[in-house]
């Protein structure tokens, strides 16, 4: 794996893309992601996205909203590029799913991911690393999409 500064871009170079982008197209800049809409959180709490509704469980003191906020990275198979998200950022997407898209969609979502050996958690780093190809992380995802559309259907 290289040895990459994943806690995001330049703050310079952010705002000078966002700048072009609202100069190209009116409005866009607001609906940017990944590494344009901020770097990672510096103090983030080593806890994997998919154990945060175990951890609030566990610790009565820590508030959802928190953890869901925190914007942390994701190393993509073969660790030569990344991105960085949040829960919230999935929440807010612009584009809504077929289905309802809630917290616990999308806890569940990278719950299976993890469970199926593509995506493990990195502590040192803090972050997301995927472990499969994306041809596996599509698939992974289709197949917990399938799952999921069956669930809705047998309620």
């Amino acid at each position: 794996m290289l040895d990459m500064d994943i806690e995001g871009m330049p703050e310079d170079e952010r705002l000078t893309i966002l700048a072009q982008l609202e100069a190209n197209r009116p409005g866009s800049a607001a609906k940017a992601g990944g590494t344009l809409a901020g770097p990672a959180t510096p103090d983030r709490p080593d806890i994997p996205v998919w154990d945060y509704q175990r951890h609030v469980d566990e610790h009565p003191d820590v508030d959802i909203a928190d953890l869901i906020a925190v914007r942390f990275p994701v190393v993509l198979y073969g660790g030569e590029d990344f991105t960085i998200t949040s829960v919230a950022d999935h929440l807010n997407l612009p584009v809504r799913p077929s289905q309802p898209w809630t917290l616990a969609t999308e806890l569940d979502m990278w719950n299976h991911l993890h469970t199926a050996g593509i995506v493990r958690w990195n502590s040192e780093r803090r972050a997301v690393e995927h472990i499969r190809p994306q041809d596996d992380y599509r698939a992974a995802l289709h197949e917990w999409g399938i799952a999921r559309r069956a669930d809705a259907d047998a309620r």
